[in-house]
């Protein structure tokens, strides 16, 4: 029953996760690039500027807690399910990294901007957002699928 319960928490964190992503990539990111330069930054900010890591971030650590645990338990499961629990790991790992050292760090420093006077590199920023945020994504859909696949193949 731990384990059913784990491996449910597992997935339904990581479903959180990869479905905001996902989200932001196919509703948020395209209006963001119909509009001009200066409501671009306003809607950025307003959607996705710290609000969404008040619960992105929680969730990524329960996902990735819980797929550690059942690393832990992995004791007479198949090993391919121990390899998809992994590979899901590694996806959410993906998440961290690109949100850490990139989409996070970006979004504070957009904070500072002047409306008035947005970079001159603007759309590139945006753009090199935009491209980060789809690995992002990516690595969040990797370890959704990863994590569901090893609860399938679990045996026993």
């Amino acid at each position: 029953m731990l384990l059913f319960a784990l491996r449910f928490v597992n997935i339904v964190a990581a479903a959180l996760v990869a479905g905001g992503q996902l989200y932001v990539l196919n509703v948020i990111v395209p209006v963001k690039r119909t509009a001009s330069a200066r409501l671009s930054v306003q809607l950025h900010l307003a959607l996705l500027g710290h609000q969404t890591d008040r619960y992105m971030k929680p969730t990524g650590i329960v996902s990735i807690v819980s797929a550690l645990a059942l690393m832990a338990m992995s004791r007479g499961q198949r090993p391919g399910s121990i390899v998809l629990l992994a590979i899901g790991l590694l996806g959410m790992f993906g998440v961290v990294i690109t949100s850490r050292y990139f989409n996070v760090p970006s979004n504070r420093e957009m904070l500072g901007w002047s409306l008035d006077a947005l970079p001159e590199d603007f759309d590139q920023y945006r753009n090199r957002w935009d491209r980060v945020h789809m690995i992002r994504t990516a690595c969040g859909l990797v370890a959704l699928a990863g994590f569901a696949w090893s609860a399938l193949l679990r045996g026993k």
